[in-house]
């Protein structure tokens, strides 16, 4: 009887150590930041933006000096590791789906700083920031 008792106990310490666990995956992920944030970020030389859409779709405009590496591309982990790790990385896709798989393969080739941009290009637009096709 008394194993019974203990048992609940036992299963509510398990929990409370095992969520610090968890969360160690955030960092396997890319930073997810505002448009604010992101399009501050960009101004700085050290950053490179990376649109990692279709050229179908950057032919509808994308932000102005964003280096494209298609996500979609069968070569997009060979492409990912030309670049240079040390930098920071501020991506961007249609809507952040693709972008957040792209920055998890970035985390886990070794990129350190890797961040994206919250909604995607349509976010970008809907706050009315400039596209190259404004």
């Amino acid at each position: 009887m008394k194993k019974l008792i203990f048992l609940p106990a036992i299963l509510f310490m398990l929990t409370l150590i095992g969520n610090p666990l968890l969360g160690q995956g955030k960092s396997d992920s890319a930073k997810v930041v505002s448009v604010e944030k992101f399009d501050k970020m960009i101004s700085k030389k050290k950053n490179v933006l990376l649109d990692i859409r279709t050229p179908e779709e950057i032919a509808d405009g994308q932000i102005k000096g964003a280096l494209n590496i298609d996500f979609l591309d069968e070569n997009f982990a060979q492409n990912i590791e030309q670049l240079d790790k040390s930098k920071t990385y501020l991506l961007y896709c249609r809507t952040g789906k693709r972008t957040a798989k792209a920055g998890a393969a970035m985390k886990a080739a070794g990129f350190k700083k890797v961040y994206m941009l919250d909604g995607g290009l349509t976010a970008w637009k809907e706050q009315q920031k400039p596209t190259t096709n404004d």
